[in-house]
Parts: C-alpha cells; structure tokens; sequence
C-alpha cells in the first residue's frame, strides 16, 4: 500500500498566497517533505493520481504521459466496485442504494456512471433521472459532504447536457465519468436515492485505492450546490463558504425568455470576495469571462479540456438556456477564510432591464476541498 501526499492539502492551506498556484515551487524538480513533486497547487487528475501512486512528477491535463511513467510498476492495490447491475439491488422507485460502502484510509479516483431510464432503455432523461440524488459522506459522518442531483453532480445539467469532455468530468454517449479525487481517512459511503415512482435502470463503478494514510493536510471533497430563480436587478449570492477551502471546479446554469443564445445573461459580472475582502478579489466582467470564453456563450457548445460551454439551447418563444463548466487545474481559488461569490448586473444596467422583472431559474455547483 502507499500514501497519499499531501498535495491536496496543499491545495488547501498553502503559505505563499491564496489564489491560484503556488508560488513556492521552485523548478519542476522541488519536492516536498513527503518526496513527491510539488509544481503546483492546483493539479490535473493525472499528475494528483500518479503522486498518489509513487511520487511520480506532475502532469498537465494535456501532456503526454512519458514511457516511463507508463511503464512503471508502483505499490499499492486498486479496486473497482460495481452497483445496480445483475442480481445486485437496483434503485427502487423510492428506493436507496449504497454503491460503495468502504472503510479506509483510501481515494476514489474515478466515478462512472451510465444514463439512468425507465426499464431498459437508458434514454437518461426522465423526470425519475433527473430526481436522482447521490449523497457522500466521510468517516462516518451523518451530515453528507455531498448531496445534489446525481447527475447535476456528473456535470449532465437535468440530464441535458451536450457531450463534452474536461479534465474533471466528461459526458460520452450513454454515460458519464467524474475523476476529482475523494480521499477518505476512516471510511466513504457513496449513496443513491430515487425519490420518484420510476423503476429506473442502470448501472454504476467506482474505483478506488487502497492508501497506507492520508496526510493530515488533506481536505475531502465537497460540493455547494444551490437553485432557485431570482431578477436581474438583484444581486445573487451563487456560493458562501466559511472555512479554508480550495474551489477546483465550478458550473452554472441560467435561462431567459428575453435571452437570444446566452445575450444579456452573460453580461452579468462575477464577483469573489475572498477572506471579507471588501472589493471582489476575483472580479470576472461577464459570465462568459468567469468561463474561460468571449463575447457570449452565442457560438455553442464547445470545450478546451478545462473550460466547457455544455448546453445552448433554444426557449419558445425566444429565449435560451445556457449552462457553463470550469474545471480549475492551473488556476484554483483557495482562501483561508471565507469565499462570497455574486453574480451581478450593476455594471451592465441595460442588460437587467432588459432581462426585465421576470424570475430567472438557475443551478449552480462548486466543487472544493476543505478539511473539516
């Protein structure tokens, strides 16, 4: 077995600042007291998991993994544990389904999930599908780290989301694959819940590794998931933490009847006061910008393997539904007190009226890692 470094924590709780990446790694060739490559704070899924295994250097999203890298023999066991398959239970109508149960020290390194449907069919887009809820709780706690919409969770919008492929999480045909490390010290319940009258099938694996110990500095993965509706002429508070905490990942969903392909939506500018910060640290002049894109979401969906536009979509008679992803693998936001995050038209007066008095539905997601 072997441990899990501490690059996670930190993520979390580094000295040299708070936002984005470390300033203390010094050439690609500095390690940490644990022995392991320390470039950066905010890591590609492939660099994070080949630490995890032997002390391998970083890698970025894009890079090519070298021969040696492939070809190297590490310690440790990796386990993949299927659900709701066969003669295993299946997610009842107003049933749950704990599809992993484990006790640790450990990581899941990647959750695959297949379209969820009424018998066989898998059509993955239900009212029952899109009910589904998962829930994630560590080392025997009662209150969830994780409880929204599975497939919220997944980055498939109520099921509507485009195909799209990121770093963190990518949607392929029939299916779906999340890869944001869950480390565990004690033990990880991941349960599924369909609240509706559907007799939904599918099926699910989770990977995990056996670990020797999770470095104290290490944070669990969390998620602040919110939804509701609110105006244009208001600010919204899309997320509120309280603790020292690393964003690695976020998306938002938002429609208008009086919004042709994302225009006046995205004018909305967002603002990140971090640590009671009284002016936004992170001041992002437009949704489109907070996403990595220009110039509106008109030109559809697209991705560059960090950022993701996932959804465009047409409401009668015209208006549009638009849903953006950011995975953060060079440029996560870590504070040590508190992050305030709103979304806000004051500088775009014309755009909220405009968008006018009418109610605007919207999701919105952020994944981070804190430690308690």
């Amino acid at each position: 077995m072997h441990r899990l470094p501490s690059v996670i924590g930190q993520m979390i709780s580094g000295p040299c600042g708070r936002v984005g990446t470390s300033a203390c790694a010094e050439g690609n060739g500095r390690r940490d007291h644990h022995g392991l490559f320390t470039t950066s704070t905010a890591l590609a899924v492939a660099g994070l998991l080949s630490a995890m295994c032997g002390g391998a250097a970083v890698l970025r999203a894009e890079e090519p993994v070298s021969w040696q890298e492939v070809s190297r023999v590490r310690p440790g066991q990796s386990r993949v544990v299927p659900a709701l398959w066969g003669n295993m239970p299946k997610l009842n109508p107003r049933g749950k389904v704990k599809i992993l149960d484990v006790d640790g020290p450990g990581v899941v390194s990647t959750f695959h999930v297949c379209n969820f449907g009424p018998g066989a069919g898998f059509s993955g887009n239900t009212p029952g599908a899109q009910s589904v809820l998962v829930r994630v709780c560590y080392d025997h706690q009662s209150t969830p780290a994780i409880e929204m919409p599975l497939m919220d969770f997944l980055g498939d919008i109520q099921c509507q989301s485009d195909l799209f492929n990121t770093v963190y999480m990518t949607k392929v045909k029939h299916s779906h694959n999340f890869r944001l490390p869950m480390p565990f010290r004690q033990h990880i319940t991941i349960e599924l819940e369909n609240p509706s009258e559907e007799k939904l099938a599918a099926y699910t694996d989770v990977q995990w590794e056996k670990l020797d110990r999770i470095p104290d500095d290490c944070g669990y993965l969390r998620t602040d998931y919110r939804s509701g509706t609110f105006e244009a002429s208001k600010p919204l508070v899309l997320c509120e933490l309280n603790r020292p905490a690393t964003i690695v990942a976020h998306w938002l969903q938002y429609e208008s009847e009086k919004s042709v392909r994302g225009e006046q939506l995205c004018e909305g500018d967002h603002q990140i006061f971090l640590d009671g910060d009284t002016e936004p640290t992170l001041n992002y002049l437009g949704s489109e910008d907070a996403y990595g894109f220009s110039w509106g979401f008109q030109h559809g969906v697209q991705w560059d393997g960090r950022c993701a536009i996932v959804k465009l979509e047409n409401l009668k008679p015209s208006g549009s539904r638009v849903a953006a992803l950011r995975c953060r693998v060079d440029d996560a936001i870590r504070f040590q007190k508190s992050c305030r995050w709103v979304l806000t038209y004051e500088n775009d007066p014309h755009a909220a009226r405009n968008l006018g008095p009418l109610p605007i539905p919207y999701r919105h997601c952020v994944y981070y890692y804190a430690q308690d």
